[in-house]
């Protein structure tokens, strides 16, 4: 079991079966990642974490269906539609997988609203965010395989 910190609801807990993708509610304690529940238009869980502390791997995975970080390439688009499109590309350069889902809904209209804040509200473009560097993946790792508390 890898623990996580729900990306969207501050302070809940999972245990992750990463074989299976199946969570389960965990108390509190180190967690070693983050998972983002499943939204309208999504049928699984996703979760971006660091595997054990013995272990170098930062690992994506929606439901079942996991990927190394170091083996694959990931972006967020956004369609003229309005929605947004999140791919996971293998070595030989064709997509893996594809998900398309709604964009956070910004209403009531905020001034404020910016960069951190859609961050904040998309978990996608977080985790696109975090992959687009070889740098960024091993900060990313480092701090979760230290593990930190759910807030």
């Amino acid at each position: 079991m890898t623990r996580l910190s729900d990306y969207d609801r501050h302070g809940r807990v999972w245990d992750l079966d990463p074989a299976s993708g199946l969570l389960s509610p965990a108390p509190g304690g180190s967690c070693h990642g983050f998972v983002h529940l499943p939204a309208k238009g999504e049928h699984a869980a996703a979760a971006l974490y660091g595997a054990g502390a013995g272990a170098g791997t930062l690992w994506l995975q929606f439901g079942a269906r996991r990927w190394d970080c170091a083996a694959v390439s990931v972006r967020q688009d956004s369609l003229p539609d309005g929605t947004r499109r999140f791919t996971v590309t293998g070595a030989g350069g064709g997509p893996e997988f594809e998900l398309p889902y709604a964009a956070a809904d910004s209403v009531p209209f905020d001034p404020a609203y910016d960069w951190l804040d859609e961050l904040a509200d998309d978990f996608f473009l977080w985790v696109a965010d975090r992959l687009a560097t070889t740098a960024s993946r091993q900060t990313l790792l480092a701090h979760f395989r230290a593990g930190f508390p759910a807030t």
